[in-house]
């Protein structure tokens, strides 16, 4: 019996590059399927692989209601009618039901999944029965039931070994169900597991409940399998739902939105070609037109060049997220992406409800320090990852007695020439011995790092923006990182001391002033009234050490 094989090479956040392997064919992951009709598609299935497509998406229900197709292929097999090497999935019906709210479809389960095998797809879909967007939750619960039960008499009927399934998952706005969906699908054999009834939701740019449903299956689906999404064509989301778990996708908003002119990009999200003096793309489409030679042409051809740009951008983005996993930065990536709509960066926010299972699967270790560079980043799981290690592993220096919070500065430690002159008149100093003194340091991400962590990964090997609003979202999240430390451990010392320096040499040796707004100031205030610790600030190291000789 064939096997269907997929080897996992990487990952990053719930992002992973593998490798499917069905019939002698290969394809890796995260990829798209781009959704063709099978007998009347715009861009020929040649265009489609010279685009980069290496697998697609058509409709076996298309197929076997036109008799003269149904034939044609039965005889001669789906690959060879598509003329197209990769790999072929096909849907069962269940998306039209879906889109048109039809009641029934005219054939029956076993007929329709009978007749994917015939044909000769790679990868089929059973006849579920999608949960609508406006479904109360007895009608969903139903859907969820008949559903389940289908795929199980699917594998009961299974007789074709070359022919691999989908098993779809329901429930979307209704956890419960999609709990329970995500579990039962987990107990059956499927190659891929398929998140649907999402695609009215995607139209209507309602990220954060695709991103929530998304993320409720990964929390309780097997691992060992990948997960695709129906519907999910818009590249500006690719890399959101990579990093939260989605492996493929498949879609046909390339062609859809090309027929109302509209135009993928990246930085700016969809725009009307109407509005495009010039094209931001260097697709060989975007290349020969420019944005009113393309509107001049006649409604098809534009309609066509149009919808290759889109599957151009799609499938340069998938290699953008592939290669930002390989690298460790697809959180990075996801910061960029997401400000190409609001409603991207609302859907981000859901992450932090799910950083427990997200931190799980985070790189130990990445080859590049990290960047932190927009209020999102607070969500990231390495620095969820640092709160956990501090409060369960780390202990306080055993001689230490006096606390010192040192800035960070525009470089870390010794490589910042005042830091480096910090550390040497409190190594040096004559007035309390050294082992007392117990150095951190002040993160803006971080929140407090002792020296003796300050070098490890990833605390030593980042760089962040400086947080302006004291109100703002990265203040609000240091003050409880801050408030935790001094929680966990005040206890050990008898004195704090906090420098707030005037000014400092940054690393071009240019004397610089230290913002005046600074988090320090409110800081001290803050914690001597939460804290019965003595907490002060200065601006220089010596009269620290001169605060802190006055407890001896």
């Amino acid at each position: 019996m064939e096997k269907m094989k997929w080897e996992i090479s990487d990952f990053d956040a719930l992002g992973r590059i593998g490798k499917i392997t069905v019939n002698e064919k290969q394809l890796i992951t995260p990829n798209l399927f781009p959704v063709i009709h099978p007998s009347n598609n715009l861009i020929s299935t040649s265009d489609l692989m010279k685009i980069g497509a290496k697998c697609v998406f058509t409709n076996a229900y298309i197929i076997y209601q036109n008799l003269q197709i149904r034939d044609i292929i039965l005889r001669k097999g789906l690959q060879s009618h598509l003329n197209f090497d990769g790999i072929i999935a096909t849907d069962s019906g269940a998306f039209q039901k879906y889109m048109y709210k039809k009641s029934k479809l005219d054939i029956q389960a076993e007929d329709i999944e009978k007749f994917q095998e015939n044909i000769g797809t790679d990868f089929a879909v059973i006849l579920d029965e999608p949960v609508q967007p406006d479904d109360d939750y007895e009608t969903a619960k139903k859907k969820v039931d008949i559903t389940i039960d289908r795929a199980k008499d699917n594998i009961n009927r299974r007789i074709n070994d070359t022919c691999f399934w989908f098993g779809p998952i329901h429930g979307a706005k209704f956890d419960d169900l999609l709990k329970r969906s995500t579990i039962e699908m987990s107990k059956l054999d499927f190659g891929v597991y398929a998140i649907g009834g999402l695609v009215k939701s995607l139209l209507n740019y309602r990220f954060d409940l695709v991103i929530r449903t998304l993320l409720t299956v990964k929390k309780n689906i097997i691992w060992n399998k990948p997960i695709h999404m129906f519907g999910l064509g818009l590249p500006q989301f690719f890399s959101l739902a990579i990093a939260c778990g989605c492996d493929l996708m498949d879609s046909a908003a390339y062609v859809l939105f090309a027929k109302e002119n509209r135009y993928f990009t990246l930085s700016t999200g969809t725009r009307k070609l109407e509005e495009l003096e010039e094209f931001p793309c260097h697709c060989p489409i975007c290349c020969k037109y420019d944005p009113k030679e393309l509107l001049n042409l006649e409604d098809q051809l534009r309609t066509e060049l149009l919808a290759k740009h889109n599957l151009y951008i799609s499938f340069s983005e998938l290699r953008t997220i592939r290669q930002a996993i390989k690298e460790g930065n697809l959180w990075e990536l996801v910061e960029q992406r997401i400000r190409n709509h609001p409603n991207l960066v609302t859907a981000s926010k859901l992450i932090k409800s799910y950083l427990p299972l997200i931190e799980s699967h985070e790189k130990l270790y990445k080859t590049h320090g990290r960047l932190y560079s927009s209020p999102e980043s607070v969500q990231r799981p390495l620095l969820y990852r640092y709160e956990l290690k501090l409060k369960n592993n780390y202990r306080v220096p055993k001689n230490a007695k006096f606390l010192i919070i040192l800035p960070e500065l525009d470089v870390k430690r010794e490589q910042s020439p005042s830091i480096k002159k910090w550390l040497e008149e409190l190594d040096n100093n004559s007035i309390i011995p050294r082992e007392l003194l117990h150095i951190t340091f002040f993160s803006n991400f971080y929140g407090i790092i002792p020296l003796e962590l300050s070098s490890s990964f990833p605390m030593g090997q980042h760089e962040a923006i400086m947080p302006l609003n004291v109100n703002g979202v990265i203040h609000l999240n240091l003050v409880q990182k801050i408030e935790l430390f001094f929680k966990n451990f005040s206890k050990y010392y008898s004195k704090c001391g906090i420098l707030i320096p005037e000014n400092f040499i940054n690393q071009f040796n240019e004397i610089v002033e230290f913002p005046k707004k600074n988090i320090l100031k409110k800081l001290t205030k803050m914690l001597n009234s939460r804290f019965k610790l003595q907490i002060a600030s200065s601006c220089d190291i010596i009269s620290l050490i001169q605060y802190f000789k006055s407890d001896e």
